[in-house]
């Protein structure tokens, strides 16, 4: 909140003088329902205007490219073998399994997440060993071809890898492919 273009710019350059090896450049968003939602007051500190937010995004891809970081997904660059591995995995549609308050997991075809405070946590912990449940979301139906297909073809073009249209059809079938 309250971030001028020129404060910007003095951040992207601080950071490539820091030389990491990695960048992730992510647009503040409000959402509802959050505890910064509450505590956020937007005439007090508002966000940046559109344009501004979009000159923001347009310094971030120049100063960093320029720099020889690799704009490899909407929001993040990195240097040549530096992509962030854990990242790739939600953006390819991967498996992960999660642990801890409020963590989100997928596994075969299941998104869940797990209770988001210790008591609720703790409960959920009880009620899976007193019905035997080895592995957490195993007991959830699995996400719709549908559905499976929309995530793939929206995260994958998040990446600058892009979406790899022989690979779609092998994974699920010509015809989905073609639509």
């Amino acid at each position: 909140p309250g971030l001028t273009r020129e404060q910007w710019q003095h951040s992207l350059d601080e950071a490539v003088a820091a030389r990491p090896d990695h960048v992730s450049v992510y647009d503040l968003q409000v959402e509802e329902g959050t505890p910064f939602a509450r505590w956020y007051s937007a005439g007090a500190a508002p966000l940046p205007r559109e344009d501004d937010a979009a000159a923001m995004y347009a310094a971030a891809s120049d100063t960093l490219r320029a720099a020889g970081y690799g704009h490899y997904e909407v929001s993040n660059y990195a240097r040549p073998g530096h992509r962030s591995r854990h990242n790739q995995v939600y953006w390819k549609g991967e498996q992960y399994y999660a642990f801890g308050l409020g963590a989100a997991s997928y596994l075969e075809g299941r998104r869940f997440s797990r209770p988001k405070s210790m008591a609720a946590y703790t409960q959920w912990v009880g009620a899976l060993r007193a019905q035997g449940v080895s592995v957490p979301g195993m007991e959830l139906p699995q996400e719709s071809e549908e559905d499976r297909m929309l995530d793939t073809v929206m995260l994958r073009l998040r990446m600058s890898d892009g979406l790899d249209m022989r690979w779609f059809a092998r994974e699920f079938g010509a015809e989905a492919a073609a639509r």
